[in-house]
């Protein structure tokens, strides 16, 4: 106890000090000196202050490895996060694991090589309305609050007339385009009682042509597995592993909306 209160002690006289620069040299000596995780989470702190991303990431990790609380750790995993979503905002990296981005930063992506996934829903159709049709287009069959909002969002900046792809992996189905017609149906990826789409199939599907319509009176004829950077948007683990297998050498981004 008598360490730790002399090294918060130590930490505290470090931060009195005006200038950024002194205060990170400062506490820089005391962690080489302490080793501590609440010492490092304080120099990411500073070095984010004055907008210094790549040293503030180091530290905050180190703090997430150093930190002995879940409540800690927690609090530098949130940093990390942050982070990690600045570093993308302001270009200095277009993509780092781990990183969310939000549904708005998609569009900064280059549509040609960019491919969206996001994952069916348990609630559809025809749990809201018994009378709709037996098969209806999955981009409107799929209800669930994340799907139906990010469809809204699609729609509103017109990501597929921007030349943006977009599909959905269903559990039942596999990589579906939005406008496919599906039925009802009850199947879990994680749930393998409900016999859910294999993974060999999925790797099959990846490689198949597809046309695309890219414009009112421009289709493209292009595989799946063509597109090099792939954004998974509200994917479980279930959906990113399997997603992970069909397309084992993609970049990888996570959206959430």
């Amino acid at each position: 106890m008598g360490d730790l209160k002399t090294t918060i002690e130590r930490m505290k006289k470090c931060q009195r000090i005006k200038e950024p620069e002194k205060v990170i040299s400062c506490l820089i000596e005391l962690f080489s000196q302490t080793n501590d995780g609440w010492v490092a989470f304080n120099i990411g702190l500073e070095y984010e202050k004055i907008d210094r991303l790549e040293e503030a990431l180091d530290f905050y990790q180190k703090a997430e490895e150093l930190m002995p609380l879940p409540d800690y750790r927690e609090s530098a995993r949130e940093a990390i996060s942050r982070i990690k979503t600045r570093l993308i905002e302001t270009g200095k990296a277009e993509y780092i694991e781990g990183a969310t981005i939000s549904l708005s930063e998609i569009l900064k992506f280059d549509p040609t090589k960019t491919l969206l996934i996001i994952p069916c829903t348990s609630e559809k159709v025809w749990q809201i309305d018994p009378t709709a049709p037996d098969f209806v287009p999955a981009r409107y069959a799929y209800r669930g609050k994340r799907f139906y909002n990010f469809r809204l969002w699609a729609e509103e900046n017109q990501i597929e007339k921007k030349g943006f792809i977009w599909i959905i992996l269903s559990a039942k189905y596999g990589f579906i385009e939005p406008w496919a017609p599906i039925g009802r149906y009850e199947v879990s990826l994680s749930d393998p009682r409900g016999f859910s789409i294999s993974a060999d199939t999925l790797k099959n599907q990846v490689k198949q042509k597809r046309w695309w319509r890219t414009g009112p009176e421009s289709l493209v004829e292009k595989r799946i597995a063509d597109f090099n950077s792939i954004i998974l948007i509200n994917c479980s683990a279930s959906h990113k592993e399997r997603i992970k297998e069909a397309f084992p050498e993609a970049l990888y981004h996570e959206a959430a909306g």
